[in-house]
């Protein structure tokens, strides 16, 4: 998504930047902390985890998402340099653990979750992958789902140009996001907002299983 305001060398450079960023645990960690200034408190409402609840954290990166509970947290994610630091980070927690998985096979019983989180990971995805991990899911998590995503169509100018270098091929607008995720889970609720600085642009589903008809 090129922004044509914005010559094509400055686009360049800021790309270069950014993923210099990406590629160092640390910066990515501390760099990206305050887009979710205003956004873990709607996550957080929206999981309404309660006490012994069991969390998975999907493509957990750097663990922006352990903060989440104080109780059981699983982060899953194929990046070892992400986990290494989370570890890291996150060392003397000991309800919480980070593991290199991939989310098509994931190596969980059924129903070993309560609840599960996936922040800002679909518009990575293409659509069958995206469909083959909400596959997935459904058998490890027994009672909801929530899924946190840019939402393009609800853009500012400053949203829209960090959204232009941003690494994901997949940025859908909502309508479309909600229409595969509805293969899988029922949309209990969908909410749009801006982060605290009104820098990102966000919008956040509340999934619960579907009930088997007739049920």
């Amino acid at each position: 998504m090129e922004n044509p305001g914005i010559p094509e060398a400055r686009q360049s450079l800021a790309r270069r930047l950014i993923h210099r960023v990406v590629e160092n645990s640390a910066f990515f960690f501390y760099a990206r902390t305050h887009f979710y200034w205003g956004t873990m408190s709607h996550v957080r409402a929206a999981l309404d985890l309660r006490p012994g609840e069991r969390l998975l954290d999907v493509g957990c990166g750097s663990g922006m998402g352990a903060g989440l509970t104080k109780g059981t947290y699983v982060g899953i994610d194929n990046e070892m340099k992400y986990l290494s630091f989370a570890r890291h980070r996150l060392r003397d927690r000991p309800t919480h653990a980070f593991v290199k998985m991939s989310a098509f096979e994931l190596g969980f019983f059924d129903g070993a979750f309560d609840k599960a989180v996936m922040m800002n990971v679909a518009h990575h995805l293409e659509e069958r992958v995206l469909d083959c991990f909400l596959e997935q899911l459904t058998r490890v998590v027994r009672k909801k789902m929530v899924i946190l995503d840019h939402a393009p169509d609800r853009d500012n100018a400053v949203s829209g140009w960090l959204l232009s270098h941003d690494r994901g091929e997949y940025i859908r607008p909502r309508p479309e996001l909600r229409r595969i995720l509805d293969r899988h889970w029922a949309v209990e609720k969908e909410e749009a907002f801006f982060n605290l600085e009104r820098t990102i642009s966000h919008v956040l589903f509340t999934l619960v299983p579907r009930r088997p008809a007739g049920s």
